[in-house]
């Protein structure tokens, strides 16, 4: 998914001109102890997702506005201190495009999302028709995790760090049928008053 990122710390500056010399990407990676990523002893979840720089634009109020698109998992293989911002040697993870799923794993997983996706709107007071998941697998467990607004951060660290496929759309429908429910309460109260609705619960 997209992710909007504003840049003003001078190490995160440098970071940003070695990107754009070299292949436009950097990492994103959780915080697993620790603060923030100036911290010296800063530990970092092992699974990260590599971020691809799409757009930069006008620096304002001291900050660099930042659009960047998430491509692929990484593992973390050995973290490097020696610069501003932290690097490391990592190794790229497969998104299980090759892996074999059951079509009834994928209908399940694609109930799930249009479910969460359909109370979700519902408790914004949004009316909605038809809506549509991705249909591949790969793409579909990244939506999960892109969906589940919700959730805590490390909720969704651990549906990344599924290492198959079928695990990761396996805790994909279990995280949002688990989150579903807190958005449930909002429905009836999404019309103009505490006793009305727009919504029938039929």
């Amino acid at each position: 998914m997209t992710l909007p990122i504003r840049v003003f710390e001078p190490r995160y500056r440098q970071m940003l001109r070695d990107c754009l010399r070299d292949d436009r990407r950097f990492g994103v990676v959780l915080i697993k102890k620790g603060e923030e990523a100036g911290d010296p002893n800063v530990e970092p979840h092992v699974v990260g997702s590599v971020a691809e720089i799409k757009n930069i634009g006008s620096i304002r109020r001291g900050a660099l506005p930042v659009t960047v698109t998430g491509e692929r998992r990484f593992r973390i293989l050995e973290i490097d201190r020696s610069r501003p911002y932290l690097t490391a040697t990592v190794e790229l993870l497969g998104d299980g495009e090759d892996e074999e799923t059951t079509e009834g794993l994928l209908t399940v997983a694609r109930s799930a999302c249009k479910r969460y996706m359909a109370t979700l709107l519902a408790s914004r007071g949004v009316w909605h028709t038809d809506i549509g998941p991705p249909p591949e697998g790969p793409l579909l467990a990244y939506f999960m995790g892109m969906l589940c607004q919700t959730a805590p951060p490390r909720s969704l660290q651990a549906l990344l760090e599924q290492e198959s496929l079928e695990s990761r759309l396996q805790a994909g429908v279990a995280l949002l049928e688990e989150h579903e429910k807190d958005l449930e309460p909002n429905i009836m109260r999404a019309g103009p008053g505490a006793d009305e609705s727009l919504f029938s619960s039929n």
